[in-house]
């Protein structure tokens, strides 16, 4: 068994020392300790525990073990890892020394701390060219589609995302040469009125046909929602220089929603993301965005446990991306129809932005300006 590090919100530590079962008098005590950070370490070693817990207690931080860790029974126990970021600096310092996998412990615990969170998070504006999207409000033919760029750029969007084929829940995949029928005409009107040059045009498809000719024609953002399974994504990505949206999902999105069961999401998503990283950069690609996928092959508790814990997948260092936009987990909160799901949604968003989202993937771009407008000026105010 490999120990796992999950980074998780200081606000759900007293949730989580209860999952380890920790003793109640102890965890009085830890909650009364600086935690800035807090990281949830399954399958620890019982040698590394007993190493990790020493040098915590001798910088002031702490970490929290079950009850039943004393009569050390077990190999291994899922801890909790707490402190401040000079705290677990200096315990990573200390376990570059230390065997039993505590070197490959400080390691990882070194990239969560060398993320950041953006003070200027983006919109990623949607605009669909098929009949068939869940949200009918972001569907449009040629000329409306036109016009709504040319008011996105007006308004200062700085990516807009164009799609000619639907991902929604139990959709099929949709032939190459359809989905080019939609959009190439969209496609060569943006390139002659050279559109492309005022704002970022991301194509999202999974076709390499589609994704070449987006691409020959001004685009530069790759969004594969099948993860560039297929080798040729990565080919024309390469090609194009373009940059690659990394999105997490499983199956297709007519198989996705029976495909919702996890052993450890976190864990799964980091693999994936890991793998992934590594494949696209074989490729020559690094300019990378990481998409959770909300909503992908995940149930509510999934979905809302992401944007909780968001700050996690900041330790690959490259920026998220959340698109949860009147998706099905806000309408099972909120019991509101697609068309009713905004203030869900703004609610939502303003949340993983909080956490750590760098780039929110939306249909009512107006409501989210004022959105970050709000989010920034608090951030001034804090600063100040």
């Amino acid at each position: 068994m490999k120990p796992f590090i999950q980074r998780i919100h200081p606000s759900l530590l007293e949730l989580h020392l209860q999952d380890i079962q920790t003793d109640p008098a102890g965890q009085k005590i830890i909650k009364q300790k600086s935690h800035d950070f807090v990281f949830k370490i399954y399958c620890l070693p019982l040698s590394a525990m007993h190493i990790l817990k020493q040098e915590a207690l001798s910088v002031g931080a702490d970490l929290a073990t079950p009850k039943e860790a004393i009569l050390c029974q077990k190999s291994h126990y899922d801890t909790i890892l707490l402190g401040s970021f000079s705290q677990i600096r200096r315990i990573i310092q200390k376990c570059q020394i230390q065997p039993f996998g505590l070197k490959q412990l400080a390691k990882t615990l070194s990239t969560h701390l060398a993320s950041t969170i953006s003070l200027s998070p983006q919109l990623m504006a949607i605009l669909n060219l098929t009949p068939d999207s869940f949200y009918e409000g972001s569907r449009f033919d040629v000329q409306k589609a036109i016009q709504t760029i040319q008011r996105y750029i007006h308004l200062g969007v700085k990516i807009i995302d164009i799609g000619g084929a639907s991902s929604k829940p139990h959709s099929e995949l949709i032939d190459p040469q359809e989905e080019l029928d939609r959009l190439r005409e969209l496609i060569t009107l943006i390139y002659q009125k050279n559109l492309y040059r005022k704002v970022l045009f991301s194509i999202d498809t999974y076709n390499p046909e589609v994704a070449d000719f987006a691409l020959s024609h001004g685009f530069k953002i790759l969004n594969d929602i099948l993860g560039f399974s297929n080798p040729k994504m990565k080919e024309i990505c390469a090609k194009h220089n373009a940059q690659a949206i990394l999105m997490h999902s499983r199956g297709t999105p007519k198989t996705m929603q029976t495909l919702t069961h996890y052993h450890n999401l976190f864990e799964e998503i980091d693999s994936y993301f890991e793998t992934k990283i590594h494949e696209l950069q074989k490729y020559g690609i690094q300019n990378i965005i990481l998409d959770i996928g909300f909503g992908f092959a995940k149930d509510l508790e999934h979905n809302l446990s992401l944007i909780q814990n968001l700050l996690h997948f900041k330790r690959f260092q490259y920026p998220l991306l959340v698109g949860a936009s009147r998706k099905n987990t806000i309408g099972l909160l909120t019991q509101q129809p697609i068309h009713k799901r905004l203030s869900g949604t703004l609610a939502l968003h303003h949340i993983a932005i909080q956490n750590g989202a760098d780039i929110l993937r939306v249909h009512d771009i107006e409501e989210h300006i004022d959105l970050l407008q709000i989010h920034q000026a608090m951030g001034k105010l804090w600063k100040k």
